[in-house]
């Protein structure tokens, strides 16, 4: 007889463990990638491609990754895909050649692809129902983390050692992730209908995701949300140099928006409950685009801190209100397509501009692209606002 996983906070708390590692591992090599690139090269290009490749391939391979979290047991792909991406990074630290690295790069993204909606999947089957915002808040917490710390692990590892050493933390972090996940006990198998096995469809999170009232609101709107996320990232740089702060103030940025950010998921599962996830993800939205307005309108340092604060806090509400809705309102036989679905949708959104980002910088400055995000933000909360026409369960 198949065992099934017994829902616990323990079993939340090493996921999140995993998530921790995880991300700190993948931030610090993609630091370390970008210098390694920069200083081989000399080209901006070369970096412009590792982030496109970072978030375009777990989008473009989202049909078939989520098809395989939902067609097998969602524990050992988790397993498969921290394994799958070490050994791609060990293979980053053995080659010098630019090219090489890209491509080992992308057989890493692809390795990562399953993880995110798979694991997003498996949280309602080791979260108590009561708990889920508990849990996603652990799990955001944990990623926010690895945020905050990976850049300063990358760039210490990188200056101290070489990129390489990066790398091969990095891999060290995905099989301690991996090590961490395999301690859950149970058979993590996507459940059956009442009418038999789950159809395994490429298309069917992409047919529901659109289908559903709700989940379209929600996707299109962070489509657009993600939109300005992707046009600010190149502008940071330029910001802290306009702001008169240099290199600090960009560290600074970084830093305080992930402390934000870190307030923001704690703060989620004190204040609201299920009907209320669509309204607090509403507000969150109007809250970073109010930081991102503050940003393009700041005349120092100080107060565009403030800015990227609000903007942390807020990204880390709407991140737990966007896992919780999908969990609660998707069923699990089809819930790590249709998450693999709106990654798909919103990463996307997150990459293509970052094709133009940066000359759009040059050509009207920093703050001006800030306040374009701040509109594509306002867009982005119009669609939103079809949420609260659908509060219920549905």
């Amino acid at each position: 007889m198949t065992a099934v996983p017994a829902p616990s906070r323990a079993a939340v708390r090493r996921l999140a463990a995993a998530r921790l590692v995880s991300v700190a591992g993948s931030v610090s090599a993609g630091v370390a990638l970008a210098v390694v690139l920069y200083a081989r090269t000399g080209s901006a290009t070369w970096v412009g491609a590792a982030l496109l490749i970072a978030f375009a391939v777990p989008a473009l391979f989202s049909p078939v990754s989520g098809l395989i979290g939902d067609r097998f047991d969602r524990r050992r792909v988790l397993v498969a895909s921290d394994l799958l991406g070490a050994a791609c990074f060990l293979g980053m630290a053995a080659v010098h050649a630019p090219g090489a690295l890209l491509a080992l790069a992308f057989a890493g993204a692809v390795a990562a692809a399953p993880f995110l909606p798979t694991s997003g999947s498996l949280v309602p089957a080791v979260a108590e129902p009561a708990d889920l915002p508990w849990a996603n808040s652990r799990l955001t917490v944990a990623a926010t983390a690895g945020r905050l710390v990976g850049p300063l692990i990358g760039a210490g590892l990188v200056a101290a050692i070489g990129g390489s050493a990066a790398f091969i933390a990095n891999a060290c972090s995905f099989v301690l992730s991996a090590l961490l996940i395999s301690t859950l006990s149970g058979s993590f198998r996507a459940a059956e209908t009442e009418a038999g096995p789950a159809r395994f469809s490429v298309t069917e999170g992409f047919r529901l995701l659109f289908g559903h009232p709700t989940l379209r609101a929600l996707t299109l709107g962070f489509a657009l949300v993600d939109v300005g996320n992707g046009l600010v990232m190149p502008a940071g740089v330029p910001l802290a140099h306009v702001l008169g702060a240099g290199t600090f103030g960009y560290g600074a940025m970084i830093a305080i928006w992930s402390v934000g950010g870190l307030a923001g998921a704690q703060l989620y599962p004190r204040t609201l409950g299920r009907r209320d996830e669509p309204r607090v993800i509403l507000g969150s939205a109007v809250g970073l685009c109010f930081a991102f307005g503050l940003v393009a309108l700041s005349p120092r340092l100080t107060l565009a801190l403030g800015g990227f604060a609000i903007g942390g806090a807020t990204m880390s509400v709407v991140q737990v209100g966007e896992d919780l809705i999908l969990q609660r309102r998707v069923s699990d036989e089809l819930r790590s397509r249709v998450y693999a679905a709106h990654i798909a949708v919103v990463q996307l959104s997150l990459a293509l501009p970052l094709l133009a980002a940066g000359g759009l910088s040059d050509a009207l400055g920093p703050r001006a692209v800030y306040g374009i995000a701040a509109g594509s933000v306002a867009l982005g909360v119009l669609a939103l606002s079809a949420l609260l026409a659908r509060v219920s369960v549905r």
